[in-house]
């Protein structure tokens, strides 16, 4: 895997993509956290050469278009893995759009759309019409929540916060599972396992004082993107986590990806992994839990 510096990614971002599309878009994922956390992982570059960027607002299939369009007019080239379909279904078989940026394969970006209102599905494929044909726009139900309280970069691109992107990622595993990384140097790690400890890799970075003041930012954010059902989405909050720190496969897994990933040449044992985690659930979860038994 291609180790990228987070701060000159953003910068080569923001030079690569028009200023004028940087509006609709917003970078979430091990980008995002790497750059927010740059003075702690003291210059170190990052696995991966993905940059997710999220179309906002929900549901905008123009501001995917536009952005899409006009990107591949410019000069920017699809992936092996990015090609069209004839029809715009069945969805689930549409091809996501990642795209090289003009002469260069050294890091290529993935669109994902935010969900709508009400959105019931885990993931959700909103088909996309580019020159040549169809293409898939992946709308994640708990995405929504890293639209809000983002933040902005120095060149201006703006990113998820680490708070927001561990309550999508808690929300997202209510249970490990059993799905597998399929491809790359994480394959065949569970995937929860990955996203749970990416959780506890961005609370570790962030420190037990800031993380304590996530509390109201984390009931404010449910309580707007899940208006009805964010007690009963709270109350169940923790339970991934808690499966995960209780399994002892499934924390090697999850120590195995931020080794190599956010937490990589840090010397973090699995063991530590888990007082973080331990720690976060006494901090944020469980005071949450009882807001939404009493509240």
């Amino acid at each position: 895997m291609t180790k990228l510096d987070p701060t000159a990614l953003f910068e080569r971002l923001a030079a690569d993509i028009p200023g004028d599309l940087h509006a609709n878009l917003f970078v979430t994922g091990s980008l995002a956290a790497a750059y927010h956390f740059q003075a702690q992982l003291e210059g170190r570059a990052i696995n991966t050469k993905d940059a997710d960027l999220v179309v906002h607002p929900a549901g905008n299939i123009d501001s995917c278009l536009q952005v899409a369009g006009r990107l591949i007019y410019l000069g920017w080239t699809r992936t092996t893995e990015c090609y069209a379909s004839p029809k715009a279904n069945p969805t689930e078989e549409l091809r996501a759009v990642r795209l090289y940026p003009p002469g260069s394969h050294d890091y290529f970006i993935e669109f994902l759309g935010l969900p709508e209102s009400g959105q019931q599905q885990a993931k959700r494929w909103m088909p996309v019409r580019l020159d040549d044909g169809w293409y898939g726009l992946p709308s994640f139900r708990f995405l929504g929540v890293t639209c809000l309280g983002r933040l902005a970069s120095r060149v201006g691109l703006e990113y998820a916060s680490p708070a927001m992107m561990s309550l999508a990622n808690l929300l997202s595993h209510p249970k490990v599972g059993t799905e597998r990384i399929e491809s790359g140097p994480m394959l065949g790690a569970l995937r929860a396992a990955k996203d749970l400890g990416r959780v506890v890799a961005l609370a570790r970075l962030t420190g037990r004082d800031e993380t304590e003041r996530w509390l109201p930012q984390w009931r404010a954010a449910m309580e707007s993107c899940f208006p009805t059902e964010w007690k009963r989405l709270a109350l169940r909050l923790g339970d991934g986590l808690k499966e995960l720190l209780g399994d002892a496969d499934a924390l090697e897994d999850a120590w195995k990806t931020t080794d190599i990933g956010l937490l990589n040449g840090m010397g973090v044992a699995p063991t530590m992994l888990r007082a973080t985690g331990e720690r976060l659930h006494l901090d944020l979860i469980a005071p949450l839990t009882k807001l939404a038994r009493v509240g």
